[in-house]
């Protein structure tokens, strides 16, 4: 038999069928289009509802990176916090060494000896004198405009400080902090010239990791990336274990991803 008579061999043999045997076989087409339209059905609900959960997750996502934001923020005002802890105790233990020196050297009955308490009436005016250039107080006043947010009086306040006692252990911490002033002002220029002249004068002070670490601060905010990150790198290098390069890692981090 040739290939050409077999469609109409085909056709023959349906047009034969019982007209049963046909709605049967339709029937069972319609019941596989239902089953069909369900499971396309039960897939579309499946896909909206994997993507209300990716929305969900790229909220979470957002949120996480945003409490990261957040968390390093937190932590550098923290550090902010804790070295003027540091600095705080620090002038407290040298008070009290310099308190004790002055009372190891005044002589035994040297108080209250003039007539007439002379010598009592005396010390109030010295004694004002004194509290008028105390350093503690200055310094103190200036850092207290600084956490008001009264950056122009703080930085005044330091200049003072540095004027007056140059050869202070918190010289160089008035600087740094007039450094941070002007960072906070976003005089970013005004920053680094500031961190740049503690580095110069105080290559040994405490303060120099935290200048480093504000000075690329600055630098990225000025858009010039890739010098704050080639800082920041040398702050790791330098100081690996202190916090400041704990900071610079994760803003290097931010630039990575």
């Amino acid at each position: 038999m040739k290939l050409r008579f077999v469609p109409a061999l085909v056709a023959l043999l349906l047009l034969a069928l019982p007209v049963q045997a046909v709605k049967k076989d339709t029937q069972i087409i319609l019941d596989d289009l239902q089953k069909l339209a369900a499971a396309v059905e039960k897939l579309s609900a499946m896909v909206a509802e994997l993507q209300k959960k990716s929305l969900i997750n790229d909220e979470k996502i957002s949120a996480v990176a945003r409490n990261q934001a957040d968390l390093a923020q937190s932590k550098e005002n923290f550090m902010l916090s804790m070295q003027f802890f540091k600095e705080e105790l620090s002038e407290l233990k040298d008070s009290l060494g310099k308190l004790n020196d002055r009372l190891a050297n005044i002589p035994v009955g040297a108080a209250g000896t003039s007539p007439g308490g002379a010598a009592d009436s005396a010390a109030p005016a010295g004694g004002e004198s004194s509290l008028a250039q105390d350093p503690s107080s200055i310094y103190y006043a200036a850092y207290s405009d600084y956490i008001k947010e009264n950056f122009d009086l703080a930085i005044e306040g330091f200049r003072q400080f540095i004027r007056s006692f140059p050869d202070s252990g918190l010289a160089d911490n008035s600087l740094y902090w007039i450094g941070e002033c002007h960072y906070a002002k976003k005089k970013y220029q005004e920053a680094i010239s500031t961190f740049n002249e503690l580095l110069a004068k105080y290559k040994d002070g405490d303060k120099v990791p935290a200048a480093i670490l504000k000075k690329g601060y600055a630098l990225i905010e000025m858009g010039r990336q890739s010098e704050g990150i080639a800082i920041l790198k040398e702050l790791i290098s330098r100081f690996p274990l202190s916090e400041e390069a704990s900071l610079a890692q994760q803003k290097i981090k931010e630039f990575s991803e």
